[in-house]
């Protein structure tokens, strides 16, 4: 079973290639779709939405990890959901089952900032159409989609007094992880040395000096991750005028 494709892990993959960009004009069609059924659906249909699309990120990870145990390639130091995509998949049934703007907006900035950048410039090693692809894909683009979702759909309009909140539980985030890193030998968000495939860390310098430079830019990022906060809701105010 492991000669079939999607079992391999050993299909190569190319940022900006064929597979890549399908991958992102599907993403902006799906975020466009979001605005369409937004004005078709009441709030208990947007409600199933979003609770069945954390559901589904969530089963994605645990299955993703259950097939990487069976084929003998699972590892402590690289497989446990302790990237915030991971996490945030693993506990968006909880964090999603209902509005709450306090968990929305922590989670809407570092996807936005983070996980957005991953899809912008994957650090993806698997190509198509192996399990792996799928499911980097599925859980990342599946995140941002969730996040736009809850923006569009129940208007949970994050402030900047929101960027300092979710400023510190990032700090509190990496703060948890460099111990664990350390003791596991990881690089759980990339703390410990870069992506090998191109990303925006490149621009940052050497290891530690990229993560000062990422701390001291993040800031700059949740408010460009603002941006679409003020588009949705001057959105929505035209729609009500």
């Amino acid at each position: 079973m492991s000669d079939l494709a999607f079992f391999r892990n050993d299909l190569s993959f190319s940022a900006y290639g064929t597979s890549h960009s399908v991958v992102m004009l599907i993403a902006v069609a799906l975020i466009a779709l979001i605005f369409v059924a937004n004005k078709k659906l009441n709030y208990q249909q947007n409600l199933l939405i979003g609770r069945s699309l954390s559901l589904f990120l969530a089963l994605m990870v645990v299955v993703y990890t259950i097939f990487e145990i069976v084929f003998g390639r699972f590892t402590i130091a690289e497989d446990l959901p302790l990237s915030t995509c991971n996490l945030f998949c693993i506990l968006a049934p909880w964090l999603f089952w209902r509005p709450n703007f306090k968990f929305f907006v922590v989670v809407y900035f570092l996807v936005m900032a983070g996980t957005l950048q991953a899809v912008i410039t994957p650090d993806l090693y698997r190509g198509f159409p192996s399990y792996g692809f799928f499911k980097y894909w599925i859980t990342h683009v599946g995140l941002v989609l969730l996040v736009i979702h809850y923006l569009v759909c129940f208007e949970l309009y994050p402030t900047a007094k929101s960027m300092l909140s979710a400023f510190a539980w990032l700090n509190i985030y990496v703060l948890a992880l460099l111990p664990i890193n350390f003791l596991l030998g990881a690089n759980y968000f990339y703390l410990m040395a870069k992506p090998i495939n191109p990303s925006v860390l490149d621009y940052f310098g050497p290891w530690p000096i990229y993560i000062l430079v990422a701390e001291l830019l993040v800031m700059g990022f949740f408010a460009i991750a603002m941006l679409p906060v003020i588009l949705v809701k001057r959105i929505a105010t035209n729609s009500l005028s």
